[in-house]
């Protein structure tokens, strides 16, 4: 499966920019998003991709992405830390688990 655009959830709003010129240059469109808002499974379904900082995000919102992920077999990645280096290595990792299918 070939991820075009990830789903950012949680993070930090100051390095919302840095999120996602690291999705840029790592090939993937990223659509962040560090508060709760309306209707945030809609949002997510037409994504590729999964990424949870587990550390800045609230509960709801955590489990609101998992039942999104696991309704339409979208891959999941989690990083306790929401440093652009983690996003980094959550994006490394839907590059393996796609060399891996």
């Amino acid at each position: 499966m070939l991820i075009v655009s990830v789903a950012i959830v949680g993070g930090l709003d100051r390095l919302r920019r840095s999120y996602e010129k690291k999705c840029q240059d790592m090939g993937y469109q990223g659509k962040v998003f560090t508060k709760r808002i309306p209707k945030l499974a809609d949002r997510m379904t037409g994504v590729s991709g999964i990424v949870i900082f587990t550390g800045t995000v609230a509960h709801p919102m955590v489990a609101e992405a998992t039942r999104v992920a696991r309704m339409c077999g979208i891959p999941l990645e989690r990083s306790h830390s929401s440093s652009v280096s983690a996003l980094k290595r959550c994006l490394e990792g839907f590059s393996e688990s796609e060399v891996n299918a």
